[in-house]
């Protein structure tokens, strides 16, 4: 059974939104074996790094706040710089979900995907989401446009490509990184 890493990237942890989605997303796949770090919570530090080492794929989950993805989840980001380009992540695949109200959610995926595709990251076809307040309320309602907005049985997709993904086997290349220490000074006055 494939270990999925569900990072959720909320300022509110597991009390929000992305919690209560992570929760329904999890329930979609019963082949897969998902563990959730609300990382709200969680220091990031050798324990997480080793379960994102020991994991075959990664869904990140956010809302969004003020254009960009939670606190939680940049902080991740900025403290495992260290494990760019490592067997703990090259070519491990990720879907990114990113929950929003009404608008701005469309860039932070396209952002995110582009942030962990650089770190080494895969990012499969179709692995990436938006689910808003605003579509929650229009698919209430009977639509010939439902089809137009995304929908949380869209992460069933998402589940099958990221599934796909964990099973391809491929010796990628990866660029050289200063992994002694990627926080040193470089600047002086």
């Amino acid at each position: 059974m494939k270990k999925v890493l569900v990072l959720n990237g909320s300022p509110a942890g597991d009390k929000g939104n992305c919690a209560e989605f992570i929760k329904k997303i999890s329930k979609l796949d019963k082949s897969l074996k998902f563990e959730t770090v609300h990382l709200a919570k969680t220091a990031v530090n050798s324990t997480l790094k080793k379960k994102i080492a020991a994991s075959d794929g990664f869904i990140f989950v956010t809302g969004t706040y003020w254009d960009s993805w939670g606190s939680p989840m940049q902080k991740l980001l900025e403290q495992m710089t260290d494990l760019e380009a490592t067997p703990a992540i090259m070519g491990k695949p990720c879907a990114v979900m990113v929950l929003m109200h009404s608008v701005g959610g469309k860039s932070i995926l396209s952002r995110l995907q582009g942030v962990l595709n650089t770190m080494g990251f895969l990012i499969p076809p179709m692995s990436g989401m938006v689910y808003s307040l605003v579509s929650d309320i229009a698919l209430k309602s009977k639509t010939t446009h439902a089809k137009d907005f995304w929908q949380i049985e869209d992460a069933e997709l998402i589940l099958e490509n990221l599934k796909t993904a964990m099973h391809m086997e491929v010796d990628w290349t990866s660029w050289p990184v200063d992994k002694k220490d990627p926080s040193r000074k470089w600047m002086k006055a």
